[in-house]
């Protein structure tokens, strides 16, 4: 950024920058900007709200154009009336396989938008909201959505959260469920929320060395990321497959516009059999015992799900 706004800066007033012919990737299929379109050989940075402050990572929520054509397949709820939220809305808004809501689901107003709150009661575990959703076969992926934990959120000691999967339709099984995952049998890459709201990449691969997911911690600036009760994250993640028999799948999370977690050696199918095609979206606490359980009614809100073909808050490099 600090290399391109001297370059705009004499393009305004000298109109002599621009004249590199570097092949420049411009990553919005919306170009609205006539400075931008004056100087196409530059990446178009400028039309992303990109937080230059790390310590801006729990305050400030990236803008976002939900409307963007790099989006195909979006979900949020001002178009429906405040009240429950049924399993029917549920799968006429996500056009789901299957679908569960254990917990209490509701629609409501929350900082002058319409969300979806999930409440999971107290002394109960495994009691939210969990869906599978079939997509057509990608070779890399982008999905979205914002979660805010609320002001008496229990994170106990862990739940599930959303995230981009790959089924083997030849397999009757789904790769979760602290199963052995054999040869091409499948991916999930959801997150979790552990202890304290401490977050982690929860990852059923090839390659995995737990019974259950492997468990890899969000860093940020150097440190574990947690996410904090009341505030509002934009988590990003993006998947690309590994090439038939090599471990170079790529698997990177974004919180409001910061890396996270990345992972460059990954082995998502062994042979190609399959791509990603399968949505989870998810927020329950478990685990498989009522050690799981909160110890008083806790409730988060999502808003703003997304399906992309390009990253909505940051820019490759």
């Amino acid at each position: 950024m600090k290399k391109i706004l001297p370059c705009i800066f004499i393009t305004l007033f000298l109109t002599a920058c621009g004249s590199s012919s570097g092949d420049g990737d411009n990553n919005s299929s919306r170009n609205t900007d006539p400075i931008v379109t004056e100087l196409p050989d530059v990446p178009n940075v400028l039309d992303v709200d990109v937080p230059l402050d790390p310590n801006n990572i729990h305050d400030v929520v990236p803008d976002v154009d939900y409307n963007s054509s790099a989006i195909f397949d979006y979900v949020n709820f001002d178009e429906r009336s405040n009240g429950e939220y049924t399993e029917e809305m549920f799968d006429t808004d996500f056009n789901n396989e299957w679908e569960s809501i254990t917990g209490s689901a509701n629609i409501l107003y929350k900082n002058g938008s319409k969300v979806l709150a999930i409440t999971h009661p107290k002394d109960y575990y495994k009691k939210g909201i969990s869906s599978g959703k079939k997509l057509n076969e990608f070779n890399e992926l982008y999905f979205s959505y914002q979660i805010t934990f609320g002001q008496n959120y229990d994170f106990s000691i862990g739940g599930k959260m959303p995230g981009l999967a790959g089924l083997n339709p030849n397999v009757s099984s789904k790769p979760d469920g602290c199963k052995t995952i054999g040869e091409d049998e499948g991916f999930s890459l959801r997150s979790m929320f552990r202890e304290n709201g401490r977050a982690i990449g929860y990852f059923y691969h090839q390659d995995k060395t737990k019974s259950c997911g492997d468990e890899i911690d969000y860093q940020h600036e150097g440190q574990n990321f947690s996410f904090k009760r009341e505030k509002t994250y934009l988590i990003e993640q993006y998947v690309k497959m590994n090439d038939a028999n090599q471990a170079n799948g790529i698997v990177t999370i974004y919180v409001n516009g910061f890396k996270v977690l990345e992972r460059t050696n990954m082995t998502f199918s062994e042979n190609g059999k399959y791509a990603i095609n399968y949505q989870y979206f998810q927020l329950w606490h478990g685990g498989n015992s009522s050690s799981w359980a909160v110890d008083r009614d806790s409730t988060a809100y999502f808003d703003h799900v997304a399906i992309s073909t390009k990253p909505l808050s940051y820019n490759i490099n």
